[in-house]
């Protein structure tokens, strides 16, 4: 992502090579459904760096000039300035709209930001309940950690080669296709994080760059005919095209797409000024302008999007979103102006100490990042105000214990407390020879839960009922994140075959109640359960099955967000928390699929319960069970807390259980 304008070989058309990077970035994350290939300009920047940053160094080791203090010194003033100021802003406007724990976050992702280590903090945080990209400021760090990994031993290597007088251009091929193999090796598996985020299975996209470096032409040796940088130019330019419209987020990825970009890029590269689309388009003033800033812009434009997506809720407007990115262009521009080119150009360019003040800026904020992680986000901004504040709500004393909670609790060990997760409701990652034996009892009458992770959610609920002595019955639970109980969909894999065993296992048991839950309308919020047609074969196999009776459960309340989110976002605007929220603040969807399910269970003659029903009113939904409580109704958007699933279950119990 970096780039010398000013160096020796300075090439207009590179600039408008990232120039087209860039941009296809920032539209894909302002609107994604209008450019859904967008992102494969990250893997872009990681060619040309590749080509640049090699280019200079064999540049410098074939005159004898090479210096490892040299090369790090330069990066620092490249990478650090602008990095330095988005850390800070990023930090800085966080403290006034954040909550503790997204706060918290930030801290987290700011440290791990400045010492270029972004990669593994985001790939460990990857998984079912992880917060979703856009509301991590930071999460767009990852691939300068990446670029940054490559070049702590690139430099290395390409000097012991020179030394000891190996071919470079094959090396850097075997390890180019050892790093590519490793990346298709990991595109297969399951779980797509470790392609994503694993470093050495992303190199050999800057190797390529630096194939292609090791490639040009000897000083003084003949250039490349013009009919065959036409040929370059007119080829890259086609294959960078069917890429960018055929790519989408739900293809394997990086893998054999992001090869097929990186070639086009290379293409285009090896291509020269003298290719057409080089001369005419890339190099054109407009595009080479954009690729001057593209570093500055490439690091502004995500918070820039991230944070209104956070206060707001949602998705902003187009026009707000046209806004946002308009400012991302103008903070690039003056980043650019004002800073880069004083620093890397101008006057500090000599200032002995430049590298040591902005080593040390950058690491101050990454200190100050960890502070504010291990403050837990600085709850005290909103305890104090809590403090003072009494009313219908509850006390001060509650209402400071609600926003305590609400401030310090949260994430994936609130949400799944009390369930049995890793044993009867499996994660994504795991196949179903991970459902542990006393999942399914043998006591009768038996009630066997079957759905997604909010299936799993009720758990709690019916072993509190189970030990309450009030009714006498077994408990079965098949459940797993992302994977409603419908025969024959996928909609991430393994779900597949861990529905097929579990109608096994009913066929086995044959359970006297099924119990069917899950996020019915998930896919017109998430895209992931689309089609759910399957689920009348479905009631039909459980009918043929033997199993006498069947309920279906409709949603429980549905947050537009996240419920702590929500209600701190109230409470700062109102100086309240109220005990019901309206629909305004429900998921859009939520009454409608409740509406749907109830005439679709009706159509196939099974028993429905709407969780809706025990939560809502004419006044809203709880946000809490009652107004001293100190827990909110959910910790994310819809999965119940405790409280609210003991009381859910204890309700619906006569339903299910009756005589």
């Amino acid at each position: 992502m970096s780039h010398l304008p000013h160096a020796e070989n300075y090439r207009s058309d590179i600039d408008g090579l990232r120039a087209i990077a860039v941009s296809a970035v920032v539209i894909h994350h302002a609107f994604p459904e209008l450019f859904p290939g967008g992102f494969i300009g990250v893997d872009i920047f990681f060619v040309i760096s590749g080509y640049l940053i090699s280019s200079i160094i064999l540049d410098n080791l074939a005159r004898n000039r090479f210096s490892f203090a040299d090369f790090y010194a330069r990066r620092v003033k490249r990478i650090f300035p602008a990095l330095f100021l988005v850390l800070a802003a990023t930090l800085v406007y966080g403290w006034f709209v954040l909550g503790p724990l997204e706060y918290k976050a930030v801290g987290k992702h700011a440290l791990a930001g400045s010492f270029f280590v972004s990669n593994f903090a985001f790939w460990q945080e990857a998984g079912y309940f992880d917060a979703s990209a856009v509301e991590k400021p930071l999460l767009h760090l990852w691939s300068l950690a990446i670029e940054e990994q490559f070049y702590m031993f690139w430099p290395l290597v390409l000097v012991v080669l020179h030394r000891v007088g190996q071919p470079k251009r094959i090396w850097i091929a075997a390890l180019l296709l050892a790093s590519l193999a490793f990346n298709l090796w990991l595109v297969r598996l399951d779980d797509p994080n470790p392609a994503f985020y694993n470093p050495l299975g992303r190199f050999w996209e800057m190797m390529m760059g630096a194939f292609l470096a090791a490639s040009r032409p000897a000083p003084g040796a003949p250039q490349a005919s013009n009919a065959r940088a036409q040929w370059l130019s007119t080829a890259g330019v086609l294959l960078m095209a069917a890429v960018m419209v055929q790519l989408d987020p739900e293809r394997r990825f990086p893998g054999g797409w992001a090869f097929a970009g990186t070639l086009a890029t290379c293409l285009m590269i090896a291509a020269g000024p003298a290719g057409w689309f080089n001369r005419y388009v890339l190099s054109s003033k407009p595009m080479v302008w954009i690729g001057l800033i593209s570093y500055p812009l490439y690091l502004w434009h995500w918070p820039l999007l991230a944070y209104p997506h956070i206060e707001h809720g949602g998705v902003p407007p187009v026009l707000h979103q046209v806004g946002w990115v308009l400012l991302a262009v103008l903070l690039a521009w003056l980043t650019y102006r004002l800073v880069e080119t004083p620093i890397r150009f101008g006057h500090w360019r000599q200032w002995r100490f430049t590298t040591v003040a902005l080593s040390a800026g950058v690491a101050m904020t990454g200190l100050t990042g960890f502070t504010i992680y291990k403050q837990d986000g600085q709850p005290e901004r909103l305890q104090r105000m809590a403090a003072r504040q009494s009313g219908q709500d509850g006390t001060p004393e509650q209402i400071q214990a609600l926003i305590q909670t609400l401030s310090s609790k949260g994430g994936r060990p609130a949400i799944i407390e009390g369930w049995r997760d890793g044993d009867c409701m499996l994660d994504y990652k795991l196949p179903a020879s991970h459902y542990k034996p006393f999942c399914v009892e043998q006591k009768r009458p038996l009630v066997f839960l079957w759905g997604d992770s909010h299936a799993g959610s009720l758990y709690p609920g019916f072993k509190a009922l189970q030990d309450s002595g009030k009714y006498n019955f077994g408990l079965g639970e098949r459940t797993a994140a992302i994977c409603p109980p419908i025969l024959g969909i996928d909609p991430r894999p393994l779900c597949k075959s861990l529905n097929d065993d579990t109608i096994r296992v009913i066929r086995e048991t044959k359970p006297d109640i099924v119990v069917l839950y899950a996020w019915w309308h998930e896919g017109k919020v998430k895209g992931r359960y689309k089609d759910t047609s399957g689920l009348e074969p479905t009631v039909a196999e459980l009918k043929k099955a033997g199993v006498k009776r069947i309920v279906l459960l409709g949603a429980v309340p549905y947050w537009r967000e996240d419920l702590p989110k929500l209600l701190l976002k109230v409470w700062r605007e109102q100086q309240r928390i109220p005990l019901r929220l309206g629909d305004e603040y429900l998921d859009r969807h939520v009454k409608a699929a409740t509406a749907e399910m109830r005439q679709r269970a009706a159509a196939m003659g099974i028993e429905f319960i709407s969780g809706m029903d025990y939560f809502c009113n004419r006044q809203g939904c709880l946000t809490r069970m009652e107004p001293g409580s100190a827990e909110p109704l959910s910790y994310d958007y819809g999965h119940l807390t405790l409280p609210a699933v003991k009381y859910y279950v204890e309700q619906i119990a006569p339903l299910i259980l009756k005589p």
